[in-house]
């Protein structure tokens, strides 16, 4: 079935001019009107009523996008937008993305199509902050969790300071002078994954000593850090003295491998993980703390004020995380 941003594609122009065709809007050149409409002919294009009523008219509506909600980290950044809307009398349109196409249509529908007043975009890897512009219009507000808005015209966005957060989780394992120090990273295109790995080489060149670093590419799931993980050691036929996962899940699938070896190779060996979510705690895992809830609402208190001032400028804010060090490395902190 033709989208939307098929038809921006198909003709070149923005969601924004499309859907002001698509709504009857007299701001719209002859011409233009009359190749969009060739062009959903063409694709047999076929906007829904709900769609050409919500276009240009306030919905009370934010959209939530995001790649998945299958880690503690998502439901905590949900919590936070739940309860900055709610406190705003608004309601949350959730989508989910699995590729590029998925996420071009997703931004089309929600703001191309003037199904909410803003979109709250989550970890998204696969666009550019243009690019997101491009598929939604000029005028929605959006705000970015894990990804700069790069100066991007009405977007904002919400960060973590991952270089410090990893420099510390790298810096802690290196007090105890591992010969080998393992790092699990996220995916590489990934913003988050980029800064924690700065962080965690800059640890190791400001090290007193050169431990042996081995770097492997992880996925953020508990499936692939288990995997990976398994994988590497078999080959290698050893195991690392320290590790950084880049977050809790794949810590956890690193912890299951070591948990199944014997206690004599296991033994001693340190484990830091990224986010503290519930389960960490439960498994006594050493991480670091990222304030998950307070992330949503800050994203979401971004696109409200967005939402009454558009013009005003690009806003980011960059949020502090704490190390919580537990049972899986040799120095617990007090907590």
């Amino acid at each position: 079935m033709a989208t939307l941003y098929d038809v921006c594609e198909k003709t070149g122009l923005s969601t924004a001019t499309v859907s002001r065709v698509i709504n009857g809007s007299g701001l719209v050149r002859e011409a233009t009107r009359e190749r969009v409409l060739q062009a959903m002919k063409e694709l047999n294009y076929r906007p829904s009523d709900a769609a050409r009523r919500l276009a240009g008219r306030k919905t009370d509506t934010i959209g939530v996008v995001l790649p998945a909600i299958d880690n503690g980290y998502y439901v905590q950044v949900l919590h936070g937008i739940d309860h900055i809307s709610t406190k705003e009398n608004l309601k949350l349109l959730i989508s989910f993305y699995h590729s590029g196409a998925d996420l071009s249509e997703i931004l089309g529908s929600l703001g191309g199509e003037g199904r909410s007043d803003a979109i709250i975009l989550i970890n998204n890897a696969l666009l550019r902050p243009e690019e997101v512009r491009e598929r939604t219009g000029n005028d929605i507000p959006i705000a970015l969790i894990g990804q700069s808005h790069e100066n991007t015209k009405a977007v904002d966005s919400v960060l973590i300071n991952n270089f410090e957060g990893a420099y510390g989780a790298v810096e802690h394992l290196l007090k105890q002078k591992p010969k080998s120090l393992l790092l699990l990273t996220g995916p590489m295109e990934n913003h988050d994954s980029q800064e924690r790995l700065k962080g965690a080489q800059q640890a190791i060149q400001d090290a007193p000593y050169d431990p042996e670093v081995i770097i492997l590419t992880g996925d953020f799931l508990l499936e692939g850090g288990h995997r990976i993980f398994e994988e590497h050691t078999q080959k290698r036929g050893t195991f690392p003295d320290a590790i950084f996962a880049f977050n809790d899940a794949m810590a956890l699938g690193v912890l299951d491998v070591l948990n199944d070896a014997p206690d004599h190779v296991s033994e001693g060996i340190q484990i830091i993980g990224f986010d503290d979510i519930v389960f960490a705690q439960y498994f006594g895992l050493s991480t670091v703390r990222v304030p998950m809830q307070r992330i949503g609402e800050e994203a979401t208190q971004l696109a409200v004020e967005r939402i009454k001032d558009k013009n005003a400028k690009p806003n980011t804010i960059v949020l502090k995380t704490s190390l919580i060090a537990r049972k899986t490395t040799a120095e617990q902190a007090d907590l």
